[in-house]
C-alpha cells in the first residue's frame, strides 16, 4: 500500500491536473483520506475539516470528494443504508 504522503501528494497532483484549485480546506479533505485507515462518511470528514476550518462549508467536502471519486483518486462504497464511505488507499 502507497504511503499516507505518497497518497495524499498523488491526489493533490491529480487536482492540480484537473486544474482544480488547491485550498487549504481541499488539502485538509486530501488529507484525512489519504491517512485515514478507515473509511470515512463526507459527514465524518466534514466534521474533521471544520475543527480547523470553521466556515467550511458540507458542499465543499462533498464537491472535492465527489471530484477525487471522479479523477479515480478515491473509491466510493456504497452502503444499502445510504451513507457512502470513501476509501483514499485503493482508489
Amino acid at each position: 500500500m502507497a504511503s499516507q504522503k505518497t497518497r495524499y501528494d498523488k491526489m493533490l497532483e491529480a487536482l492540480r491536473r484537473h486544474d482544480s484549485r488547491i485550498t487549504p480546506q481541499r488539502m485538509a479533505v486530501v488529507k484525512i483520506l489519504a491517512s485515514s485507515d478507515r473509511h470515512p462518511t463526507v459527514e465524518h470528514i466534514y466534521e474533521q475539516v471544520k475543527r480547523r476550518f470553521p466556515t467550511t462549508s458540507l458542499a465543499t467536502v462533498y464537491k472535492t470528494v465527489t471530484l477525487l471519486k471522479e479523477l479515480n483518486e478515491v473509491l466510493e462504497i456504497g452502503f444499502p443504508e445510504g451513507s457512502n464511505r470513501y476509501d483514499g488507499h485503493r482508489p
